[in-house]
This record gives C-alpha cells, structure tokens and sequence, in this order.
C-alpha cells in the first residue's frame, strides 16, 4: 500500500530533524573544542561565552539526510511511493548537474561562515566569496528570470539575491531562536507553494532543510545553548535565495504573472530587518556592516516586547505575510493586488508604530 504523498515528506523532514539531534550537539562540542566561541560585547545579547558553529549541525543534518534520500529513491519500492513519485523516482540522475551546483555554493559560503566564526572576516572578501558562490547557480541554469529578457539581467539578479538573502539572514541572527525560527516558516511557505505546483523535489528539498533548522531550534529557542553563528546563517540564506529561485511560480493557466513576487513575500520579514537596520545606520552616519541594536527585534523590545516575545511575534508575522503569497497563483488580478496590498499595509503598520513609540520616548525624555 503507498503511503500518503505528504507523509513521504513529512517522513524526510523528521529525519532531517532527528539527525539534527544528533549533528547540533556535536557541533556544540566541535565549538569547544576548537575556539569557535562567540565572546561577550555591548552589541550581543548573551552574557557568558558561547559556542557559535551550530550551523556545523544543520549543514550535517541536511546533507547527510539529503544524500540518504537521494540513495534511497531509486531503490524504494513502487509498492511503497505514491505514484507521482513513483514516477520521477528514477529520474533523479537528471536533476543531478542543479543540485550539485546547489551544493557546491551553499557548501562554499558554508565553509566561509565556519571560518568567520573561527576568526572574523573583513566584510569585502565574505561579499566577493557571496558573489563566487552564486557562479555554480548561474552555470547550472539556476536564475532569475521574473519575465526579464536576456541571460545577463537574469544573472545579476541572481548573484543580488544571494547577497541579500546571505546577509539578510546573518543580520536576523541577533536573538536566541530568530533566524532559524524565520527560515522555519519561510521554508513551510515555500513547501506549501511548492505543492500547489506539484513540484516534488523542490518540495523534498524544503522538508529535508525544514527538519534540520528546526533541529536546530531545539538547541536554540527560548534559551539558547549554542548559536548558528555565520557558518549557519550564510548556509541557511543560500539556500533559501537559491531554493526561492528554482521554484516555478508562473505557468500557463495561473491568472497573472504576480505569483513571482512570491519569494519577496514569504522572505519579506527578513528583507524589511535588511533594509530598515540599514537605512538606520546611514541616517546615522555608522558602518553599514558593523552590528548594533537597531534590528527589528531591537526594536520590538524597547517597545516593551520580551525577547521571547519579540521573536516569536516575529515568527507569526513571517507567517502571515508569507501565507499571503500562497494563493497568489489563485487569484485574478483585483485579489492579487489586493493581497499584496495588504502585504504593504503590514509593514506600513509597523512602521507607524515605531515612529509613534520613539515619538512618546523623546517626549517623555525632555525635561
């Protein structure tokens, strides 16, 4: 008897998730042992020394899930698959020459990410290596396209997506449980819109990478024992910018061409840290690179949020907005700008909340 389609699925994500288990704590002890130890400065919430390669775990658990997986497709019984994957099982060799590429720039700003917890990096080499690793993608035929002509346009915005998205996820690294509890729910967005479209390794793909982030939030969230740190982030932002850009969000029959903003929409929390924090520090005259306390869970807590609090409204927000862009590929064009729209209106709301709380604390500070 074959099992359920999403229980296949849900059975790769809770082996990711059980290696994970396994890998974090190892990692922890790697950290250790090794000096990858993240000290205590005015710019970090911990208080005591932390490990900070636990994204050593989360590369191990996902890696070693996914080379399982792969060696098992083709010898699973047909008796066993659902028929749609019953059916694709044995051509898994074709999709060989894209994930390998995938892995081999994921794995690069990986072993990047592991390096600049040893010892920090200076921020132009860690962009250039951003930009290398895009390359592999780019040679693979993994690009942008958003109906934008020609090979070059696509490329670009290829190697700009991966940029952002690596650093969106290292600057959203600032509290226990935050950048994997993002990347959690973006991956379940994605997943869900991955099977609207019957993509099945795209949607392997989101299950194995979900179960081991949220591996790693056993060890992570609401206390944290080990941080990501950027061998994590930078591994976790990869895939996402790569994963996001080889879904289809556009085919024959979807009633506009809207659904490709879709990416913008599930990762639109992380792009909107990216972006505020950033204009904050220009209007400041600071580094744009150097951390500070002005990220968006910053500022959640000078309004009064916990930490936890902060995150975990951070976490429902992601999931709000990205549920939007579900139903994109559904909707006509009145609902779908409507719903972006409403994608807009969040952040707008926020955004005045803000203003108006720090307008309160500058009155309340004049004498």
């Amino acid at each position: 008897m074959a099992l359920p389609l999403d229980a296949v699925y849900g059975a790769l994500a809770l082996f990711s998730f059980l290696l994970a288990l396994v890998f974090v704590p190892a990692a922890r002890l790697f950290g250790k042992t090794f000096g990858f130890v993240d000290a205590v400065n005015p710019t970090k919430i911990h208080r005591e020394p932390m490990v900070r390669c636990g994204g050593l775990g989360i590369w191990l658990a996902f890696m070693g899930s996914l080379g399982i997986a792969v060696g098992c497709a083709g010898l699973a019984s047909e008796r066993l698959l659902p028929a749609p994957l019953a059916e694709i099982a044995p051509n898994i060799v074709f999709v060989v020459p894209k994930l390998s590429a995938l892995l081999a720039g994921a794995t690069l700003l990986f072993l990047v990410g592991l390096a600049d917890d040893r010892r920090p990096l200076p921020p132009l080499p860690k962009l250039l290596l951003q930009i290398v690793s895009a390359l592999p993608l780019i040679a693979a035929g993994i690009t942008i396209k958003a109906f934008v002509p020609g090979e070059i346009p696509a490329a670009l915005m290829t190697v700009a997506w991966v940029v952002l998205l690596t650093n969106a996820f290292n600057f959203l690294d600032n509290m226990d449980g935050l950048s994997a509890g993002v990347a959690a729910v973006a991956l379940f967005n994605f997943y869900i819109i991955s099977r609207a479209g019957g993509e099945l390794f795209m949607m392997a793909m989101f299950a194995l990478l979900f179960g081991a982030v949220c591996g790693f939030l056993v060890f992570n969230f609401p206390r944290a024992r080990l941080f990501m740190g950027d061998s994590g982030s930078l591994f976790i932002g990869y895939m996402l910018a790569a994963l996001s850009a080889m879904v289809t969000y556009y085919e024959a029959g979807v009633p506009t061409q809207l659904p490709v903003v879709a990416p913008l929409i599930v990762l639109g929390v992380p792009l909107f840290d990216t972006v505020s924090v950033l204009l904050i520090r220009w209007r400041n005259g600071a580094p744009l690179m150097k951390g500070d306390l002005n990220h968006f869970s910053h500022r959640l807590v000078a309004l009064g949020f916990s930490r936890t609090q902060a995150v975990v409204f951070i976490h429902v927000l992601t999931l709000t907005v990205g549920l939007t862009a579900v139903n994109l590929r559904h909707l006509d064009w009145p609902g779908a700008c409507l719903a972006l729209a409403q994608v807009v209106l969040f952040f707008v709301a926020i955004h005045l909340l803000e203003r108006a709380a720090r307008a309160t604390g500058e009155k309340e500070r004049v004498p």
